[in-house]
């Protein structure tokens, strides 16, 4: 640490960021954490919710796997779009803001639901909901990342995306406890009403969360940076030493403001080299992941209800699945840590390969069972992993846009693509057949990125990104 000759204002964003990044977990730190995650367990409730009622309500409403399909791809295709077009809005106006506006709206949404048993009602419902839900999915982890320091990134957004993973036993624990003793038609109502109760949390969160400080000092809202960079501090028993600057920090910050990135032209950089190559590398971490995870999560209960289980035992077996996710995401933050990033990912690919075939060759229930477990270590337990390399290899200004592109695009290859073809490609090649196109994906993926990955470890958040 030194005193860097730079003009003022890049002088004091560099020193608050320096002092920054050397703080451990605070007070603060938590609670910011604590309440990302509340928010986590909302939107994978709302994510979620639609597997337990399409089993709840497939044989009374007649529908036909086309007609399976349209419903559970109805609220990803909002979220594809509304992760899109939130990204440079997020980087404009703020993670806070739009993260309430988003929560409000998808639990709004989502109690709607119940007004109507018209398929058509709840499928237009499901997608507005999912333009407030793709506007939200990316912001925990952008303020967490820019948030928390080194030491206690990785970690932190891994246990706490693990409890991302685990909210997908509320529906499916809900639907549990409805089967055979609740009416289908008040169960499947009960659900989404279940999903509007986030709205009431609102208040809570707006009253107790942080805007992020990185993006504070980007807009030139100093004051409110440093006063709460300070408050970090004092919660940590650290001195506020106003002359400590990091070299690479500062030149990250002078490189940033010399190129007028603080005015916010993250949409033209994306598309620019270096970042276009990051880009397209994110792009190719979540592929599998994301395939992976929305199989398992759409299909696991109906697959398994298919092989002659009944529907209390489907659902505990996909509660067994979400539970083997969360595990394997909370082991992913500390594997990232002590291999770094890249062997990280390429342990979980390999791992998620040899799930997926496994669950392929599988000739009896309790050895599908087995690999399902498998694979939702290693793939599911991928997905928080991508979303900390993601917000790793940008800048602040693009960090937003960039996020909510990977979100969309991930999203609308796994949620859509790949879920909306299972149908085809079950009836066409069989019904181990997606099961070895999850394998091929990974395949593909990973020697480009293993080749082209730069390694992240240990580096700060703005070294990371930097230019």
């Amino acid at each position: 640490m030194d005193k860097t000759t730079a003009v003022p204002d890049v002088m004091v964003t560099a020193n608050l960021l320096s002092r920054l990044d050397r703080l451990p977990m605070t007070r603060t730190a938590l609670l910011t954490t604590i309440l990302v995650t509340v928010i986590w367990v909302a939107e994978g409730f709302e994510t979620g919710v639609i597997g337990p009622i399409l089993l709840l309500v497939k044989e009374p409403w007649g529908l036909t796997a086309q007609g399976t399909a349209q419903l559970g791809i109805a609220s990803t295709g909002g979220i594809i779009v509304g992760a899109a077009l939130a990204g440079r809005i997020i980087d404009r106006y703020g993670r806070k803001s739009v993260l309430l506006c988003g929560v409000s709206l998808f639990s709004l949404f989502s109690a709607l639901c119940a007004v109507s048993a018209d398929v058509g009602w709840i499928m237009a419902m499901r997608v507005l909901g999912g333009l407030a839900l793709g506007a939200v999915f990316p912001i925990p982890y952008l303020m967490l990342s820019e948030l928390l320091g080194t030491r206690s990134r990785a970690r932190m957004i891994a246990a706490a995306s693990a409890v991302l993973a685990l909210s997908y036993l509320v529906p499916q624990a809900a639907a549990l406890v409805m089967v055979g003793h609740l009416p289908v038609d008040l169960a499947w109502r009960i659900l989404f009403l279940l999903g509007g109760l986030p709205i009431l949390a609102v208040p809570l969160i707006s009253r107790n969360l942080p805007e992020s400080p990185r993006w504070l000092l980007l807009k030139g809202r100093t004051d409110e940076a440093r006063a709460l960079v300070e408050q970090l501090e004092r919660e940590a028993g650290y001195h506020h030493e106003n002359d400590l600057v990091h070299p690479e920090i500062a030149t990250v910050v002078r490189a940033e403001y010399e190129s007028g990135a603080e005015r916010g032209s993250g949409t033209a950089d994306l598309f620019r080299r270096p970042l276009l190559g990051r880009f397209m590398l994110c792009l190719l971490i979540c592929a599998g992941a994301s395939a992976g995870a929305y199989v398992l999560l759409v299909y696991a209960s109906v697959m398994y209800a298919d092989m002659g289980m009944t529907a209390q035992g489907a659902l505990v077996t996909t509660i067994g699945i979400i539970i083997a996710g969360a595990v394997g995401a909370i082991a992913v933050g500390q594997f990232a840590d002590r291999l770094g990033r890249k062997k990280t990912f390429l342990l979980y690919s390999v791992g998620a390969i040899f799930g997926f075939s496994a669950l392929a060759l599988s000739q009896n229930v309790a050895l599908a069972v087995t690999c399902g477990f498998v694979s939702a270590f290693f793939c599911t337990g991928l997905v928080p992993f991508t979303k900390l390399f993601t917000s790793e290899q940008f800048p602040t200004h693009a960090r937003g846009t960039a996020a909510g592109f990977v979100e969309s695009a991930s999203r609308c290859f796994g949620g859509v693509l790949v879920v909306a073809s299972i149908p085809f490609i079950q009836n066409k090649l069989g019904t181990s057949a997606p099961f070895w196109l999850i394998c091929a994906i990974f395949l593909v993926c990973l020697g480009p990125v293993m080749l082209g990955a730069r390694e992240t470890r240990g580096m700060s958040i703005d070294r990371a990104g930097a230019v």
